[in-house]
């Protein structure tokens, strides 16, 4: 009896706790149901295997190079930026990394190899290596969000956001970073460039990543790789509206941008003297640079006569600085004389020190120097050594920079033609923050003196002039650029093509440069913009590392 009865006993019990675990299956299925508690999302997204997203990642690199000069695709950057989105959808971190680094790779060491036309091979692939690095750090806490979230409107907001957040960091540091590359410069002929005097460069780089998200989310619901919210033949939809985004763009209206109220325009000569291809031992300006000049400004003033406002020659165009030469200084004078306006070359100057100024100086027909600009963001590694000894501890290519460059403490902002003109010298057009800086102290047209040279029949040339055409739609002023070896170009404030010439070769860019006063939506904004959209995308990912459920299963899970 005492054994039968612990026999029931213990099926009474086996059949009590098969019970609860019944009841409280159901239990959850119909709270699930009454959505009383948020159900987990592990098979919301199905993950990309890390070979197939390295392949994803290396060839949106390579897409992202072809959205620029000279290759001019711009539409092929949202999906550079989607694919680089989509190694972020792996199952480990690591496949990440490698993915992301490998879209690093491909965009950023063909992007840059104008650097090894006078560097070499060793310092180009190292600035390849680093800038590359910036995809791993966007593309990390990316997945952060996207294997928690999913690929809803809210987490691509946040990591569209992350994108700008990484480009912003990537174009100010360290020592005052390198933009080339960023994503508005790959828009000079795309109708998104309507949006740029309204949301700037940092609202361009966003709006470039909510469309390549777009297409993304779309690609896997019609891959079957999005297992909920949109699937099948509904993944066109987000495809759609990435679309009809970019059509709409084409009826963006340029705010009020009002002419001064005494001159609208001033008549400009950019001229563009050619020189022989540089040594590449050497790297010394051959002879000629400045007779070339010199001949090419009398050609222009047959042409022209007296019908000129302003002479500009662009940087290193006198070979040394002409105050320490009385014959080159004369030659000068005489031509401004000549022309009865201002010219405007660029030299260097050594100091005592043993450094040197990048220099604009402009000589007025009395032959005074009424004005003199020194560049204020020296390019690190290109015209001075940062913290020296320690690399060339790693490199003795450091002392092919022989001389440090000084930067110039005052923004570029002259006044000696009547209406103030602002001047930026070489790759300072690509920094934005320099832009607005001439704007804000009054500028109503902008000149960028460069001497692209050193840089062989690389694709840099044409690349500085799309970021000028770029940023005088964002600052909604005028750009003259004159380059030695070209290309040289004058855009107007909303973008038009006024002159341009071609690349080694002599030649002039003349024409009516109209002046602008009004400040534009992206440069009254400032800095805010790329701060609170940079901002979004922090908190974005710190809201999502708060989360438990997933949308990617982590490894292991099925």
């Amino acid at each position: 009896m005492s054994s039968g009865g612990t026999g029931r006993s213990g099926a009474t019990s086996t059949r009590s706790r098969g019970s609860g675990a019944a009841d409280r299956s159901r239990g959850r299925s119909a709270a699930g149901a009454r959505g009383s508690r948020p159900p987990h999302r592990e098979e919301a997204l199905r993950p990309v295997p890390g070979a197939v997203a390295v392949l994803v990642g290396a060839a949106g690199g390579l897409a992202a190079v072809a959205a620029f000069p000279p290759y001019d695709l711009w539409f092929l950057l949202p999906l550079a930026i989607g694919a680089l989105s989509a190694t972020a959808l792996t199952r480990t971190a690591t496949a990440t990394v490698l993915a992301s680094f490998a879209w690093g790779l491909g965009f950023f060491v063909p992007l840059t190899h104008w650097a090894a036309t006078y560097a070499g091979a060793m310092p180009w692939l190292a600035l390849g290596v680093f800038q590359a690095l910036f995809a791993v750090l966007f593309a990390v806490p990316a997945r952060a969000v996207l294997v928690r979230r999913g690929l809803g409107p809210g987490s691509a907001l946040v990591v569209a956001a992350l994108w700008v957040a990484v480009e912003t960091l990537r174009s100010h540091a360290p020592w005052g970073g390198l933009p080339w590359g960023a994503s508005a410069f790959a828009l000079a002929d795309s109708p998104l460039l309507n949006l740029g005097p309204w949301i700037g460069t940092a609202g361009l780089a966003l709006l470039c990543a909510l469309l390549g998200l777009g297409v993304l989310r779309g690609v896997l619901a019609l891959t079957g790789r999005s297992r909920r919210g949109l699937g099948g033949i509904a993944g066109l939809l987000p495809i759609a509206v990435s679309i009809t985004v970019v059509a709409a763009c084409l009826l963006v209206p340029y705010p009020p941008n009002p002419a001064p109220a005494q001159q609208s325009t001033l008549r400009v000569a950019g001229i563009q003297g050619n020189m022989d291809p540089i040594d590449p031992v050497a790297l010394t300006m051959p002879e000629g640079v400045f007779e070339n000049h010199l001949a090419m400004s009398h050609e222009v003033l047959r042409s022209e006569g007296t019908d000129l406002d302003l002479v500009v020659w662009p940087e290193d165009s006198t070979s040394w600085d002409p105050r320490d030469d009385p014959y080159r200084e004369q030659a000068i004078v005489d031509l401004s004389g000549q022309a009865d306006a201002p010219v405007m070359i660029g030299t260097q100057t050594p100091t005592e020190d043993g450094r040197r100024y990048n220099y604009s100086l402009v000589y007025a027909p009395d032959g005074q120097v009424v004005y003199q600009y020194a560049k204020r963001h020296p390019v690190p590694f290109g015209e001075y050594i940062p913290a020296r000894s320690f690399f060339r501890a790693i490199t003795d290519k450091v002392d092919m920079v022989s001389s440090d460059m000084i930067a110039g403490e005052e923004v570029g902002v002259t006044d000696v033609v009547g209406p103030p003109i602002g001047v930026l010298i070489c790759f300072e057009i690509a920094y934005d923050n320099l832009v607005r800086d001439v704007v804000d102290d009054g500028a109503q047209m902008i000149v960028v003196q460069s001497n692209n040279a050193l840089f062989g029949e690389s694709h840099e040339a044409v690349q500085q002039v799309a970021e000028a055409k770029v940023l005088a739609v964002v600052s909604g002023r005028s750009v003259v650029h004159v380059s030695t070896v070209g290309e040289s170009a004058i855009y107007g404030p909303e973008g038009r093509e006024l002159a341009r010439t071609g690349h080694w070769e002599q030649g002039a860019v003349v024409a009516d440069v109209p002046l602008r006063t009004g400040i534009t939506p992206a440069v009254a904004a400032g800095w805010w913009t790329p701060l609170i959209i940079s901002a979004l995308g922090l908190a974005g990912v710190a809201a999502a590392l708060t989360r438990k459920d997933r949308a990617i299963a982590p490894p292991g899970r099925r």
